[in-house]
């Protein structure tokens, strides 16, 4: 009896251990790829438009199956800068961030990231450049863009005639 419960035990998991073994460093970049490829010939796309007091971006979200995969966003400050966002999505989790971003007032600066997300909004790394130079960012500024990435993520599941049809 106590064997058997040991190997159920193990079982399960070994069970979920593999259920979130995607989720790694490795596991991302391997999603990564294959939404690169599918994006080559998009199932389909739709476009939308998104406005803050600070902000507003027009975007368009890509579909694979009727499931969001991708979104391309061109996003505009109001007091002068621009920034182009790459977020790659799975099962409705943005799990890759690429964005440029350049800023124009008071001066010229640019500033690039690129991050990796877990399905529960942990960061699992990231790069961040600044002029040049690289540079942290504080949980405040990396929460921002998770909920940015998710505020786009809401509109699409709202707006979408495509991911409607499932």
């Amino acid at each position: 009896m106590k064997t058997y419960q040991i190997i159920l035990f193990s079982l399960t998991l070994l069970f979920f251990s593999c259920g979130r073994k995607e989720y790694t460093e490795k596991g991302i970049m391997e999603i990564k790829k294959e939404i690169d490829s599918l994006l080559h010939k998009p199932e389909a796309e739709e476009r939308f438009d998104w406005g803050s007091a600070n902000a507003y971006s027009n975007f368009r979200a890509y579909f694979h199956k009727s499931k969001l995969i991708f979104i391309n966003e061109d996003y505009r400050y109001r007091n002068g800068g621009d920034s182009f966002n790459l977020y790659y999505f799975k099962d409705g989790n943005m799990l890759y961030l690429i964005a440029k971003e350049l800023q124009y007032k008071p001066k010229k600066l640019s500033k690039n990231i690129e991050m990796m997300v877990d399905p529960d909004g942990n960061v699992l790394a990231y790069e961040y450049i600044v002029g040049g130079q690289r540079s942290g960012l504080n949980s405040e500024e990396l929460k921002k863009i998770i909920n940015h990435a998710k505020e786009l993520e809401r509109i699409v599941s709202e707006r979408s005639t495509i991911s409607r049809k499932e």
